[in-house]
């Protein structure tokens, strides 16, 4: 997804116009409307202050780029070495090795994420809960 696109998903899913967010900026409609059809890119400080309205990570607006599985793997290659993230000994999925030097807080993070999911799974929360936790990050 890209900036704009995910500017959109997160305007609607606060029930917000256009308009409204750009108020809540200090910017026009038709700036927020160029910025979610991708035919203007908000600058960062634009980017924290839509988040910061939207009630959302700065992180949540990026576009990192990854469009296939070679770019994801090029992404978890990057992530090696600094957070431990390396392939289960199978295959089937990822582990991480402890003596990576973030690896403790990866470790806790995975976790939470872990058990959001199982609210997720289990009906305790509803998507929008779990996109909306998501969000936070």
């Amino acid at each position: 997804m890209t900036t704009g696109e995910k500017i959109r998903h997160y305007r609607k899913l606060r029930g917000l116009y256009q308009g409204e967010l750009g108020e809540r900026i200090g910017v026009s409609e038709g700036a927020i409307r160029h910025y979610e059809t991708d035919f203007r890119t908000p600058k960062q400080p634009q980017v924290e202050a839509i988040a910061e309205a939207l009630d959302i990570s700065p992180l949540a607006l990026k576009d990192f780029g990854v469009e296939n599985a070679r770019d994801l793997l090029g992404l978890l290659l990057q992530l090696e070495d600094e957070f431990g993230i390396v392939p289960a000994e199978d295959g089937s999925g990822l582990s991480i090795d402890a003596s990576a030097e973030k690896a403790p807080k990866t470790t806790q993070m995975l976790k939470a994420w872990a058990a959001k999911r199982n609210e997720l799974e289990s009906g305790e929360i509803t998507s929008e809960e779990y996109a909306d936790w998501k969000a936070k990050f």
